[in-house]
């Protein structure tokens, strides 16, 4: 088995066909854009299901893999999320909990990400569009406008796809330069 590179977090260049979004949190998706920047496919984060919802780590890792088979070479953008000082301890910890398993399970699969605060692919993806209050149903307008065959955007549970399709574009744009 070969040993895989720890860790792989993107230097830039390279051919990359594929372009991998993730909105880490717990109502968050997955989404993989391809190289000319049509939509592949959308999911949303595998969870669970209980008295309180769980991340599924395998369904999770599950959905990398797809993406990773889908082309010979993948590059992941994934929110960098932070806590906000209103943000409850367990909250908080919840909230970054999946945010690192979503870390590790690239890591660990070897496959390249970058990290994307929402402030950087929300200002170029979200440009002209209500942000504040607004910014999910922005988010859900710009990914319905740039990939019109994407689909369930009319389910509220599916906004956090909407967000990923987005991080997506905007990992292929940064790593294309900035070109569209």
């Amino acid at each position: 088995m070969a040993r895989l590179g720890l860790p792989r977090l993107y230097q830039g260049g390279g051919v990359v066909p594929g372009f991998f979004g993730i909105d880490p949190g717990i109502g968050g998706g997955v989404a993989l854009v391809r190289d000319g920047g049509a939509y592949g496919w959308g999911a949303r984060t595998p969870l669970i299901k209980g008295k309180k919802s769980d991340y599924d780590i395998p369904g999770m890792r599950d959905l990398i893999m797809r993406g990773a088979t889908d082309f010979s070479s993948l590059l992941v953008g994934i929110e960098k999320v932070h806590t906000l000082p209103r943000d409850g301890r367990v909250g908080a910890f919840n909230f970054g909990r999946g945010y690192g398993l979503w870390l590790g399970l690239l890591t660990g699969l070897g496959i390249p990400y970058m990290e994307i605060t929402p402030q950087r692919w929300q200002a170029r993806m979200l440009a002209g569009l209500p942000r504040g209050p607004h910014t999910k149903t922005s988010a859900v307008r710009a990914a319905q406008s740039r990939f019109p065959d994407m689909q369930g955007m009319d389910v509220k549970a599916n906004w956090g796809v909407a967000d990923a399709a987005l991080i997506a574009a905007y990992t292929r744009q940064h790593h294309l330069g900035g070109r569209t």
